[in-house]
């Protein structure tokens, strides 16, 4: 991503919707689990319901007064053409959520993957960012996301030890 290939709203509508599919795909993957994975799913999922507020809250606070300017971002069909833009990026909806969900070192080895795209799909927004309010609130979902892949990793870690 280029800044003259996304505005700001464009890349905070991106992150919203990568947020969703991280919160959809977790909740499902819990879905298929039971015990100590289904509570990791169900904490991951929060995690990524967190972020999705946030990203909401600074994209209608960049929209305000810009009305004429992010009026398409509402469109269902420019939703689709973002959402088509990640679909399958950082959550893999081609692998079935019981394959990628069996067990905890399964799940966490997913988590920990899908942390590590956010990571990169996040940091290439970060760089092509110039506004501060916009690079302030990038930087804490940076932090966030590094320190949920720290996370994931030392659980696997122990899981596997």
């Amino acid at each position: 991503m280029t800044s003259s290939t996304f505005s700001a709203l464009e890349m905070f509508k991106i992150a919203i919707l990568m947020e969703e599919e991280g919160y959809n795909f977790y909740t499902n993957g819990a879905n298929y689990t039971k015990g100590k994975t289904k509570e990791f799913l169900l904490v991951a999922a929060g995690q990524e319901f967190i972020h999705k507020e946030k990203f909401t809250k600074l994209f209608n606070e960049l929209s305000t007064n810009k009305e004429n300017d992010s009026e398409y971002l509402f469109d269902p069909v420019v939703t689709k053409y973002l959402r088509n833009l990640i679909e399958n990026q950082v959550f893999n909806k081609e692998e079935h959520p019981r394959d990628a969900f069996t067990d905890l070192k399964s799940a966490l080895t997913h988590a920990l993957k899908s942390e590590e795209l956010s990571i990169s799909v996040y940091t290439k927004m970060y760089e092509t960012v110039s506004q501060n309010d916009v690079t302030g609130i990038l930087s804490i979902i940076l932090e966030e996301e590094k320190a949920h892949a720290t996370y994931f990793s030392k659980l696997l870690k122990e899981i596997v030890a």
